[in-house]
């Protein structure tokens, strides 16, 4: 016996493994150097040579784990020191097994198994015999065996563990056991025909099982109690509601589509949105339908009906809210507000709603770029003959001019409320002008490059689409300004050649060739072989795809069952909703109006002369023409003047002639009258502006032909307007007579008729003025005849008072309307017609050429002096402090619009109005100032008669008698003198107090007394306060005064 090892000497590779040497085994075997074979009478357990065969054992049992008589390799029953054992539970089953199975065996098994080889002879042997003997191998059967069947691998028939192994039919029992006896069981149809029905249903389409109700709307299933073998009917009602609203939604939308295309009423943006519906259902059916041709499961179709599902069942309450918008720009405002929401939602609707929104403003961009001309128009070009189209409306522009009559003229209007709502204010108005400014040059102008429409092609113009990043809105930007140059290039007359036209039949650039003729008679046979050699050709070419090619169809075939891998970073660089209409159209839209409206203006001052015509309102309307107060003053007041009225037996004197306004007892004067006496005066007073080219004024020609036919007119008047004018000592006595000028037609757009009624109710006022203005230069004559009668008779004391308060009235009321005058003319006229010709000057050297706006300037300063020397001759007039040049920054901008320089004139004109007391606001004051006026002329009135009653008493100074009479007589006179001057001061001293309060009221409104439209110059003082430091600069009617 070996000696005892030591038990921690673990790691001595020699050391022999204690299942090689075990009490009982039947072979020991050392392994190792020098370790011999020991061979005993019973086998060891390890390493006998017989094997079982369980199989049988394991077939004659049915339970899960075969627990038939399992014995140990070696048959020892105590196993706990084997190598390879059972778990105890295992063994504790056996054990029962065994003991519940009867104990006796037949003989027959008994005699099957065979004795324990003996190894005792072969191992006498070569011990290679062992394993080279064939007599112990197992017999197995022969195999087809093929890779397929190797990578599959093979399992052996095993029972299943839970109920869903077990297959369908073991479902459908359970199904069945656990239904109630008493409700109707379902029946059970074949998977495949269900999925067949199911397919239909989801592509929209009616069938056995699936039909459509039109009352419901819906499809309707005709067995509801219908289910799948394996498929509870829950789980079947709930694919059958999936399908259900892929199918309704599908369908629904089509009706849409068809209904709406095919329909009478229907707008161009409800024509497209049908189109776009019937493309998205055509898709999303195509794509449905080959992904689920190979469907073998119903939960197979379901993953394939979710994502058309999404997507149509999406579209459909889209739809569902545009279809309830009553207008286009309804449509597309609501589709906007959608597309912005859809950012939150899938990325495949999200641009599936973007491209739906870019399609659907088709019809709005194109007519967008149709009035822009940006393209030809289509049909029927819309003038103002015709009713307008989309947001241009043509109605009636209806005024009552100064007469009194009713005047329409078609123009074209914006209306606002069919603009879309993404369309900021300032956007709609800039396309409107644009588009009427084109229609202008259209009219006037059709030789212009910007009115052709195959030139503005020929410059690739930029279309109009919604743009969704800054990729694409650089790329847009940089295209509107090679436009922009483009054009400006044409204009000057380097125009691009025309590129031949290409001949589409031609293969070139991979085009297929065009149709092949096949004939044969009359044809050698080169030309029928080379026919059908052509023939041939084109039919091996492939087939061509029919389906649209537009975006929307595209993402639908590319992404609505492959997910396209989008970068994290791609949504980090889009413009925020609000800026994308502004960043989209912007860029277009502004550019094709910069060319329009710089060729406009451009136009205005070249071609139509537009400063020529303000000029002339400048020199007659607003009397800036300083010889024509003068001719018109003589010809309306001089009483020296030859009379023009017609006396029966008396002729026509043949000198010259003049109305006599104040000297003559019947009034007013007859048409033959005013054309006699303001003969010659309109055109012999006109001062055309000088041309770049000249150095001194025109004469003769020029003259004879006033611009806009100008010319003296009777206003229409009211009757109590008529009554007043019946008065020639009234004020109001040459309220009749007004200037009647018609502007040509291409300058009715910066001329409308609005601004010549305010330039006539100037001149209205301005023709008062002026008979106040000779008025009082015709008291100094009265008052030195009035001293000559004085002196003459030998005056008392009582006619030296009234002498000397007529003295005051004269002189007082001599600066009063001499200063307001001043006012009127030099300051409320003058300093905001200045500021107004310092624009145009601007816009005219950005728009023309530099030289034109210094010329203007230089034929500006003629009739402006003349006028302040007419006027201010006797006392002179601080002039307000002029407002600053226009800056670097003012020059260098955009040239303005037509409508930009009518809103300039109009605010001039207002400016002008408010200085001049003639808003609707300053009507009392204006009133003042009238009933002071009034008193000036019922006393020149009295002055007049006094000195011809002094001149009669003076050449019967002789006579007895006159003495009584003539006390009396000035008694009565020294009274109405003193009346009148003191009703004239305390006129004065009124109209002076309000014009203080409106000046303090006009100084806090306008901030400080900055005047509107000095275009951000330096703060002018308030006019109105001018007026009150001008007619009271001593504070001689504001001091505290007793009596005269």
């Amino acid at each position: 016996m070996e000696d005892a090892e030591d038990a921690s000497d673990l790691f001595n590779p020699w050391r022999p493994s204690d299942w090689l040497d075990r009490p009982g085994d039947g072979i020991g075997i050392g392994i190792g150097v020098g370790i011999g074979v020991a061979k005993q009478a019973t086998p060891n357990p390890l390493f006998t040579l017989h094997v079982p065969d369980t199989a049988a054992s394991l077939e004659t049992h049915h339970g899960l784990i075969g627990t038939g008589e399992i014995r140990a390799l070696s048959g020892i029953r105590d196993d706990s020191h084997a190598f390879f054992k059972l778990p105890s539970l295992l063994r504790e089953l056996a054990d029962q097994e065994r003991e519940a199975k009867p104990q006796t065996k037949p003989a027959a098994e008994k005699a099957q198994v065979d004795p324990e080889p003996k190894a005792s002879s072969s191992l006498d042997g070569d011990d290679e015999e062992l394993w080279l003997s064939q007599s112990n191998d197992a017999e197995r059967p022969c195999e087809h065996r093929t890779w397929e069947s190797f990578e599959q691998g093979h399992q052996g028939p095993r029972s299943p563990t839970f109920i869903t192994e077990a297959g369908p039919a073991a479902f459908d029992a359970l199904l069945v056991a656990s239904q109630d006896t008493h409700d109707a069981r379902p029946d059970v149809l074949d998977a495949a025909v269900y999925c067949a029905f199911l397919r239909s249903l989801a592509l929209g389409r009616s069938s056995r099982l699936f039909s459509w109700d039109p009352g419901k709307n819906s499809f309707v299933k005709t067995a509801p109690h219908l289910r799948v073998s394996g498929l509870s009917l829950d789980l079947i009602q709930a694919i059958d509601s999936q399908c259900l609203c892929c199918g309704n939604s599908a369908r629904l939308l089509q009706t849409f589509a068809d209904a709406t295309t095919y329909s009478a009423a229907a707008s161009p943006t409800r024509v497209a949105l049908a189109g776009i519906v019937d493309r998205l259902v055509t898709a999303v059916r195509s794509e449905l339908s080959d992904h689920s041709r190979d469907v073998r499961s119903i939960l197979q179709l379901q993953s394939v009906v979710q994502p058309a599902c999404s997507v149509l069942s999406y579209f459909r309450e889209l739809v569902k809210k545009l279809s309830e918008q009553t207008s286009d720009e309804g449509i597309l405002s609501c589709l906007f507000q959608e597309a912005q929401a859809s950012e939150y939602r899938d990325e495949l609707l999200r641009d599936l709603t973007r491209e739906v929104l870019r399609m659907l403003s088709k019809p709005w961009t194109d007519f967008v770029e149709e009035w822009l001309g940006l393209k030809a128009e289509e049909g029927i070009a819309m003038n103002k003959d015709g009713p307008g189209k989309g947001f241009i409306r043509v109605a009636d522009k209806m005024w009552i001019d100064d007469r009194g009559f009713e005047l329409e003229e078609a123009d074209y209007f914006l209306d606002e409320d069919k603009v879309p709502a993404f369309v900021t204010d300032d956007m709609a108005q800039t396309i409107f002008e644009t588009g009427r400014n084109l229609r202008f040059l259209r009219e006037y102008h059709p030789e212009h490059p910007l009115t052709k429409p195959d030139v503005v092609c020929r410059m690739t113009p930029p279309k109009l689409a919604w743009e969704f990043d800054w990729d694409a809105i650089s790329k847009l930007e940089a295209s509107a300004n090679r436009y922009r140059d483009a054009v400006s290039r044409a204009i000057q007359g380097m125009l691009p050649e025309a590129e031949p036209e290409t001949n589409l039949s031609s293969p070139i650039n991979g085009l297929k060739p065009g149709p092949v003729e096949l004939r044969y008679f009359g044809k050698d046979d080169a030309e029928v072989e080379a026919n059908i050699i052509a023939s041939m050709q084109q039919l091996d070419q492939p087939l061509e795809d029919r389906r649209p090619q537009d975006e929307l169809t595209r993402l639908l075939y590319e992404r609505l069952y492959r997910t396209e891998a989008v970068p994290l970073d791609s949504g980090i660089l889009s413009p925020h909703w609000d800026l994308v209409p502004l960043l989209s159209f912007g860029p277009v839209i502004e550019a094709q109006a910069s060319l329009v409206n710089q060729e406009c203006m451009k136009l205005l001052f070249s071609s139509h002369h537009l400063r020529i015509h303000i000029d002339l309102l400048r020199q007659y309307f607003l009397l800036g023409n300083g010889l024509l107060c003068s001719r018109l003053s003589h010809a309306l007041f001089d009483p020296s003047l030859h009379t023009a009225e017609r006396r029966a037996g008396v002729a026509l004197g043949g000198g010259v002639m003049g109305l006599r306004l104040g000297g003559r007892q019947t009034w007013p004067p007859t048409s033959s009258e005013l054309r006699l006496a303001l003969m010659g005066v309109l055109s012999e007073c006109y001062e055309p502006p000088l041309r770049p080219d000249q150095t001194t004024p025109s004469h003769g020609a020029a003259k004879s032909d006033l611009p806009g036919d100008l010319s003296f007119a009777v206003r229409d008047l009211s009757p109590e307007e008529i009554d007043r004018c019946m008065d020639p000592d009234s004020l109001e006595a040459l309220d009749f007579l007004r200037l009647s000028y018609t502007p040509p037609a291409p300058l009715r757009p910066a001329l409308p008729p609005t601004l010549l009624l305010r330039y006539d109710r100037v001149f209205r006022l301005l023709l008062r003025v002026l008979r106040m203005l000779y008025v009082a230069n015709e008291l100094l004559v009265t008052t030195t005849t009035a001293a000559a009668a004085a002196a003459a008779t030998g005056g008392s004391g009582s006619g030296s008072e009234s002498t000397a308060s007529a003295a005051r009235f004269r002189f007082e009321a001599r600066h009063f309307i001499r200063q307001v005058a001043a006012y009127f003319f030099d300051v409320g006229i003058g300093a905001p017609w200045r500021r107004f010709e310092r624009w145009l000057d601007a816009v005219e050297a950005e728009c023309v050429n530099p030289s034109s706006g210094s010329a203007y300037r230089a034929s500006r300063t003629g009739p402006t002096s003349t006028t302040t020397a007419t006027t201010t001759a006797a006392a002179p007039v601080p002039t307000p402090p002029a407002p600053p040049a226009p800056t670097t920054t003012t020059a260098k901008r955009a040239c303005p619009t037509p409508a930009a320089l009518h809103a300039r004139h109009e605010q001039t004109l207002d400016e002008i109005m408010a200085a001049l007391l003639l808003r609707r606001r300053q009507a009392p004051v204006l009133r003042l100032l009238e009933e002071t006026f009034a008193v000036v002329l019922r006393f020149a009135r009295l002055s007049a008669r006094r000195g011809v009653e002094s001149t009669s008493a003076s050449a019967s100074a002789g006579c007895e008698g006159a003495g009584g009479g003539g006390g009396e007589a000035g008694e009565q006179r020294r009274e109405t003198e003193e009346e009148l001057y003191a009703l004239f001061r305390k006129k004065v001293e009124v109209f002076l107090t309000v014009c203080r309060g409106l000046g303090e009221k006009m100084g806090a409104g306008a901030g400080g007394g900055r005047t509107a439209g000095s275009g951000g110059g330096g703060a002018v003082a308030n006019p109105v306060e001018q007026l009150v430091v001008m007619v009271d600069m001593s504070g001689f009617y504001s001091g505290k005064r007793g009596g005269v």
